[in-house]
């Protein structure tokens, strides 16, 4: 019999005590207990039925001791007894053949006779692929009409606030909110500070990505503080970049008054 036509129940006899297989399916030993209602053979069961290599080990060896010649013997990883080593072979046959690390279940074709085959080093344990982050949400034209929409607001909620329409300037209006937002006047905003605004801004639709990360593109310095000067420049920048061309860029209530 080819090794990869073994499966792990095969390699694992199991007994009872008067030396007869529980169950026997095609041929090869597979403990079935589904019919029985002997509590012995269910607490042997429990006992017995244990699919790690140390575990399967021990027991092949207790059989070759018990006089059982052409057992097959596991082998297990050096490096947790627990997992079987990936190349597996039986002396009995000459065959090698290579197997899960987790489960120790022989893969199809690799048998060979021929001295050991090349095993791939990786288990067949599923491993949930690494979530791959699109870091290019918030940039270019993305992050310029946000910003742009930024400053319309701040204008519009500044109009609304009582200010006169006509001071209200794109630079005017950074430097009312700036001190709209610094509660403790100590010049700089400072992330608890932020992070009331930062709330509001998530409700905006289909720009999440900018309005979570605009204070830490904004500070420069990663000191987790805010300048006047970092929160300017950081707006103004972008915003130069790319001149507006569309009036609703330039007109402050289009979206006050534009639903979400």
């Amino acid at each position: 019999m080819r090794p990869e036509q073994l499966s792990l129940q095969l390699l694992a006899w199991i007994y009872l005590a008067n030396g007869n297989p529980i169950a026997q399916k095609g041929g090869l030993g597979v403990l079935d207990i589904s019919d029985t209602n002997d509590l012995s053979v269910r607490q042997r069961f429990e006992e017995v039925i244990r699919l790690d290599c140390a575990s399967q080990r021990r027991k092949a060896l207790k059989r070759k001791t018990d006089g059982d010649s052409r057992i097959y013997i596991p082998t297990c990883s050096p490096k947790n007894s627990l997992l079987y080593d990936k190349i597996q072979c039986y002396d009995v046959s000459a065959y090698c053949w290579c197997v899960d690390e987790l489960s120790g279940e022989p893969k199809i074709g690799s048998s060979t006779s021929r001295g050991k085959p090349k095993c791939e080093t990786n288990t067949t344990t599923t491993i949930a692929p690494k979530r791959v982050r699109r870091n290019n949400r918030c940039k270019e034209k993305r992050r310029t009409r946000f910003l742009r929409r930024l400053v319309s607001t701040i204008k519009s909620e500044m109009i609304m606030n009582g200010v006169n329409a006509t001071k209200v300037s794109r630079d005017s209006a950074i430097r009312w909110k700036f001190n709209q937002l610094n509660v403790n006047h100590n010049t700089v905003l400072e992330r608890s500070e932020w992070k009331p605004f930062k709330s509001v801004l998530l409700e905006w639709k289909n720009v999440r990505q900018c309005s979570r990360n605009l204070f830490k593109t904004c500070d420069l310095d990663r000191d987790r503080k805010l300048t006047f000067e970092e929160w300017r420049k950081c707006i103004v920048r972008e915003i130069n970049r790319v001149p507006a061309k569309r009036p609703d860029q330039l007109n402050p209530f289009l979206y006050i008054l534009r639903p979400e």
